[in-house]
């Protein structure tokens, strides 16, 4: 079963609810790259990508997608840490890999093993 054929149902919403996106495959990972209406949409995609992939495990499936015109200068996103979280778990929830959320906030965060609760970290 190829990757597309496994995120079918993920495609298919976001084809349905008005996301526009582009597909890139390679090295046993499909990127998804996107823009969603709204935060509805968005939030439906994430919702298929977890019942397709419970706990974000197989790391073959980066969603990578923003809402309206998406924001060219980054940063558009900021989360704010919750117990329990860690970079990697925030970075799979927004498709973006630990690292690149590291090197985001290097201004706050100082060990990447070391996030608090309640913490307000930017997502690129």
């Amino acid at each position: 079963m190829s990757l597309q054929e496994k995120y079918q149902s993920l495609l298919e919403l976001a084809n349905s609810n008005g996301t526009t996106y582009t597909l890139e495959e390679g090295d046993g990972v499909l990127h998804i790259n996107g823009s969603a209406p709204d935060d509805a949409a968005k939030a439906a995609l994430w919702a298929e990508y977890e019942t397709l992939d419970p706990g974000f495990s197989s790391s073959d499936l980066i969603l990578n997608v923003t809402t309206g015109g998406g924001d060219a200068g980054g940063g558009a996103n900021t989360y704010t840490v919750e117990p329990g979280d860690s970079l990697s778990k925030i970075g799979a929830k927004y498709g973006v890999a630990w690292k690149a959320i590291f090197d985001a906030n290097r201004d706050t965060i100082h060990n990447p093993d070391m996030i608090h609760p309640g913490q307000e970290i930017k997502i690129p």
